[in-house]
Formats: C-alpha cells, sequence, structure tokens
C-alpha cells in the first residue's frame, strides 16, 4: 500500500501542468499534454537537486509554481466534501479550499522528499479519443527499479470545449486519491465539524519538509 500511494502522489505532482510548460505546450491534447509536462517537470526537479538538497522547502516553492496554478484544486476541494459543500457559505468555502490548497502544496512536497529520478520512469499508454469530451482518463504505467510496476489513471477535466485540461484526480492500482482524501474529510466531519477538518489540514500543511522523511501512507489516508 505504501509504495502505490507514494507512486500515485509522486506521478500526480510530475504530470500536472507547469507554469513553465504552459508557455510551450498546447493545452488541447491532455496525453500529449501530460508527457511533455512530466518531462519538463523531471527537468526541473534535476535542475534544482542541489537546492533542493541544501533547502528542503523549497519543495513547497516549486510545487505552488510548477503544480498548483493548474490544479483543478477548487473542483477537488468540492468534491471531497461532498454534499457538505452546499451547505457551507462563502466564507466558509473560501476558508476549505484555501486550506486545501495549502495541503495539497505541503503534501505534494513532502511526498516528494521520497522521489529519486534513477529509480522511477513514467510509460503513458495509447492515446483515446478526447475532442467531444469534457473528462478523461490518460493511462500511463509507472516502473520502478525496486518494485514492480504500477498501473495510473490520470482524471482530467474542462469545464468548455475552449477550456485548459485540468488535472483532479489519479487512481493507482484502482486506488483514488479523491475517494481516499473525502472519506478522511468526511471522517473528521462528523466527529469535529467543519472548523476540525480546517484544523485538519491547516496541521498537515504546517509540516516542515524533512528529507530523510520516510512517509507513511497512513498519515494520508488515515481516518483522523
Amino acid at each position: 500500500m505504501k509504495s502505490v500511494w507514494i507512486a500515485f502522489m509522486l506521478v500526480l505532482a510530475l504530470v500536472v501542468p507547469s507554469a513553465m510548460a504552459q508557455e510551450r505546450i498546447e493545452n488541447d491534447n491532455p496525453h500529449r499534454l501530460l508527457q511533455e509536462v512530466a518531462e519538463k517537470m523531471l527537468q526541473r526537479i534535476r535542475d534544482d537537486r542541489e537546492r533542493i538538497e541544501q533547502e528542503p522547502n523549497y519543495l513547497r516553492v516549486i510545487m505552488e509554481e510548477e503544480l498548483i496554478p493548474y490544479t483543478d484544486y477548487r473542483f477537488a476541494a468540492a468534491q471531497v466534501m461532498g454534499r457538505n459543500w452546499r451547505a457551507l457559505n462563502d466564507e466558509q468555502r473560501r476558508q476549505f479550499v484555501d486550506a486545501f490548497r495549502s495541503y495539497l502544496i505541503n503534501t505534494y512536497a513532502r511526498v516528494f522528499t521520497q522521489y529519486d529520478e534513477e529509480k522511477h520512469e513514467l510509460q503513458f499508454g495509447r492515446e483515446d479519443a478526447y475532442e467531444n469530451e469534457r473528462v478523461v482518463i490518460v493511462r500511463a504505467q509507472l516502473n520502478q527499479n525496486d518494485g514492480p510496476p504500477i498501473r495510473l489513471n490520470f482524471n482530467l477535466r474542462r469545464q468548455t470545449p475552449e477550456s485548459p485540461w485540468m488535472a483532479f484526480d489519479l487512481e493507482a492500482e484502482n486506488i483514488s486519491l479523491l475517494s481516499a482524501q473525502r472519506s478522511e474529510i468526511q471522517s473528521i466531519l462528523s466527529q469535529r465539524g467543519f472548523d476540525g477538518a480546517i484544523e485538519l489540514l491547516r496541521e498537515r500543511a504546517s509540516v516542515e519538509i524533512d528529507l530523510d522523511e520516510e512517509l507513511d501512507a497512513d498519515e494520508f489516508t488515515s481516518q483522523g
């Protein structure tokens, strides 16, 4: 479970469109987009490896600059809240989205401490039709030197045919990141209410980046 969770968190971070890539890549083909952005993101990590070693929190900067502006975190936050989203007022929605955004930044940064560009290789599958779709699945496989390959399904959406494709979920070996987050938040809401959910996200967002940390998958999928 741990290897699957870490793998698909890493790959999600690798394939969300980056600010650098946005200038060069037409965001009209979700399959080509993911492949090209993955290459550019890997290069960014390689180029900044020395700084990351000296300043681990710089990973947060990379996540915020390269991933968050092009992640549909607002849609994901609403999905995580489920039917409770409709009961929130505008201020509560803003608070939750902001806390969820900060949580994602820190989560991606922490998981990326586990990434080794010499051990992981991303291989994409065949390209399915997407021209008339609003939601698509891009299939891939993560090859690891120290473990079996992991099957991946990337979920992307666009609001209109002219809108850019945005990643909002990833399934690894049939485990959905969005579903895991929804399950945890729903449990916290039932136990501690809205304020408890906000507190949890803010606690997770404040964890310092440690390159020597050995992540436990249960921390990201626990029920509180």
